[in-house]
């Protein structure tokens, strides 16, 4: 359970079992209280928002500030210890002191805050999505120390995600003193990463972009203001305090040479994808391997720790987060291939080990810095391949860091606003554009999930975020169709017709050929019937010269709500539905009384996902899980009581949905088949509890049941 919310009271209302954690919040609410004072209720809310992402947005300066200061005293410390970088003791220390540094945080991210290891993005994400903005307060003690220690002693990461999740931190302290609703919490923790992001870069709009785009999912009107405002704050913050130099300074005079350049930032696009989930895959493996290995999980960091020391013997560039190497690299002052090569290579898989072995910090400065080396090393070899269009390595690795990092964490437009603002050129922005763009989807073909995201899903957990879309959307024409289509002869007469139409109570039927019957040649409906009579046709007349043979059909797999507007627009009641391949194959029949039954079978799939939404949200929020079993026929639970079905104690029996009613069991309430069993589960029993309750072998005697203790 997180630690922001007590559970609620009988009233709904949260209980806080420590009274003077009331007293210390108490000040910020009547703060807020007097400042809502002089307004109207709308313009107050609107003041408490801008004052709220003030506050949050500079309490993220101050933590990018801070991060940067730790992390540079420990790494400082540790190159105080190394000496003049030669010699016995230097090449120890290189080795030695990542490994430290994972021994040292090893309890914090195994057993005082797990939520301290790795990016700390993904945590933001589900607190967002799915745990109403609440995050764990012990990450504004752990959390830094965590990240000083990990950065500050050699491990390959970055501090972009910690401070984001640090801020965001502080933000839900803020939320809970100041006794805000679960809609403003996540619009705070959205100023929190917008502000993280804008004061660690000095880049404010690709903070509010980043917020926008991977922490909220989505870009709302109701959450930008406050997100600029945040944003705007920190940078405020952190320029005071550091200067107003961007991370990286750019050579103004980095321009497209030629426009000819531009299939060659096509390509390096599609070659960004594949660095990006090389280096996804490479995270994965280490992770993987370690998980495999049965070493024990305090030892893991120290493992990481090593393997990047050992990298560092070979290359010391791959230690830290790399700015200065960046740096370095944008400005043209590393451009040997083989050297770029080498540091390619050796930062995927420092920072593989960083992250698979549970190091604090997050992936942002190790991507860029390998997106610049990768855009750097493909300038080169554009620059030998293609010597008459006056490429230059610099301009490739500023559009190399975009890529890379777009298409490892799908965020094309903050990565092309973040290397924008870095730049400060307008220049570059269809390069930027064309290879972050087409990484982004090579990524997605190569790679379904981000980084981000298959963090998650490694965990066990789903982001719950949904989009306003049309219910019937979500229903196709196959799943309401009439399969048995209704059928007349083309050689059949209209007397025939009127006989179908009485036996049959159908009011419209295609027309096939009597030797081809899976050919259609028309529609004929009551009202072609009708129009012939008026007509004063004869009843001999064959059916395909009164047919309408111009047709509109559906297709299996249209949306409902496309074919329902067809019909509601063209005034038809009925539409056959052919083979997409075979337009004149009719494989059945639909009517606007099928389409209202889609309609009620779109409702009905919304409130299972709702339903299947708050599982997740209880799992999420407590660690439990819901877990529905049907107790089929010749169970061996079936008349047995719940004292007898001998349950795992990590299960406790919530509900039995019998014909139609709720039961809440009590111990001697007797199963019975067909009752449906919903029963709250710790992680990892769901798979047993189900067992136990469809298990059809016969039950032991009473006397001989599980634990009964003779």
């Amino acid at each position: 359970m997180p630690e922001d919310d007590p559970p609620p009271d009988r009233r709904g209302e949260a209980r806080d079992p420590d009274p003077g954690r009331e007293a210390d919040a108490g000040w910020v609410r009547r703060l807020v209280a007097r400042l809502r004072v002089p307004f109207d209720k709308r313009s107050s809310e609107t003041v408490s928002l801008v004052l709220s992402a003030i506050l949050v947005g500079g309490a993220a300066g101050l933590a990018a500030v801070a991060f940067d200061a730790l992390v540079g005293w420990v790494g400082a410390l540790v190159q105080g210890l190394r000496g003049g970088g030669v010699g016995p003791w230097a090449v120890v220390l290189t080795v030695a002191a990542p490994a430290l540094g994972g021994l040292a945080i090893a309890p914090i991210v195994t057993r005082w805050s797990p939520d301290a290891r790795g990016s700390g993005i993904p945590h933001v994400m589900v607190a967002v999505s799915n745990l109403g903005g609440r995050i764990t307060r012990s990450l504004v003690v752990w959390r830094p120390l965590a990240t000083a220690l990990s950065i500050g002693s050699g491990g390959s990461l970055g501090t972009e995600g910690p401070v984001v999740q640090l801020a965001a931190s502080l933000s839900a302290w803020w939320s809970k003193a100041a006794d805000l609703n679960e809609e403003r919490r996540k619009n705070l923790i959205a100023v929190a990463a917008a502000g993280g992001i804008a004061a660690t870069f000095n880049a404010p709009i690709a903070g509010v972009l980043f917020a926008l785009e991977v922490i909220l999912g989505q870009f709302q009107g109701r959450y930008f203001a406050s997100v600029v405002v945040g944003s705007v704050a920190a940078t405020a913050v952190s320029r005071s305090l550091l200067g107003d130099a961007p991370a990286f300074a750019i050579p103004p005079d980095y321009v497209l040479a030629s426009y000819l350049e531009l299939p060659l930032f096509v390509l390096m696009g599609v070659l960004a994808a594949g660095v990006a989930v090389a280096f996804i895959r490479a995270a994965v493996g280490v992770e993987d391997l370690l998980n495999r290995s049965g070493l024990p999980t305090w030892v893991r960091p120290a493992v990481g720790g090593a393997a990047v020391g050992v990298i560092a013997l070979a290359l010391p560039q791959v230690l830290g987060r790399g700015y200065e190497v960046t740096g370095a690299i944008l400005n043209e002052g590393i451009t040997a291939p083989g050297l770029l090569a080498a540091l390619l290579v050796g930062k995927i898989l420092a920072t593989a080990a960083s992250i698979g072995s549970w190091g604090s910090g997050g992936i942002f400065a190790p991507t860029l810095l390998i997106g610049a080396t990768f855009g750097a090393l493909f300038g080169e070899a554009s620059m030998a391949a293609f010597p008459d269009l006056g490429v230059r390595p610099g301009p490739y690795a500023l559009v190399g860091m975009a890529a890379v990092f777009a298409a490892v964490t799908r965020a094309p437009m903050s990565s092309i606003v973040m290397v924008f603002e870095l730049s400060g050129s307008y220049e570059l922005i269809l390069p930027l554009l064309l290879a972050a763009v087409i990484a982004t989807l090579g990524a997605d073909l190569l790679h379904e999930e981000s980084f981000y995201d298959l963090m998650l899903s490694r965990r066990g957990l789903s982001l719950l975020r949904t989009r306003e879309i049309d219910l019937m959307q979500t229903v196709s024409v196959r799943e309401v169709m009439e399969r048995d289509v209704p059928t007349v002869y083309a050689d059949e007469t209209l007397s025939d017709l009127a006989q179908h139409l009485l036996v049959s109570h159908h009011h419209g039927f295609v027309v096939v050929p009597r030797d081809a019957p899976d050919r259609m040649v028309g529609v004929v409906t009551l009202t072609d019937l009708e129009r012939a009579r008026r007509d004063g046709l004869p009843p001999g007349t064959r059916l395909d010269a009164v047919c309408t043979c111009d047709v509109l059909a559906a297709t299996p797999d249209e949306a409902a709500s496309d074919v329902l507007e067809t019909m509601g627009r063209r005034g038809i009641g009925r539409m056959p539905v052919v083979d997409p391949r075979e337009r004149t194959r009719p494989v059945g029949f639909v009517r606007q009384t099928d389409l209202a039954r889609a309609y009620y079978l779109a409702v009905s799939r919304e409130r299972t996902q709702d339903e299947i939404a708050e599982e997740l949200r209880l799992r999420d929020l407590t660690g439990q899980e819901i877990v529905e079993v049907r107790v089929p026929r010749g169970a061996r639970l079936d008349g047995r009581s719940l004292r007898e079905a001998q349950l795992p104690k990590e299960s406790i029996v919530v509900a039995i949905r019998r014909r139609g009613r709720t039961l809440f069991p009590h111990g001697d309430t007797v199963l019975k088949a067909g009752d449906t069993v919903v029963i709250n589960v710790a992680p990892g029993f769901g798979p047993r509890v189900r067992n136990l309750i469809t298990d059809t072998e016969p039950a032991p005697a009473a006397g001989e049941a599980e634990g009964d203790g003779r």
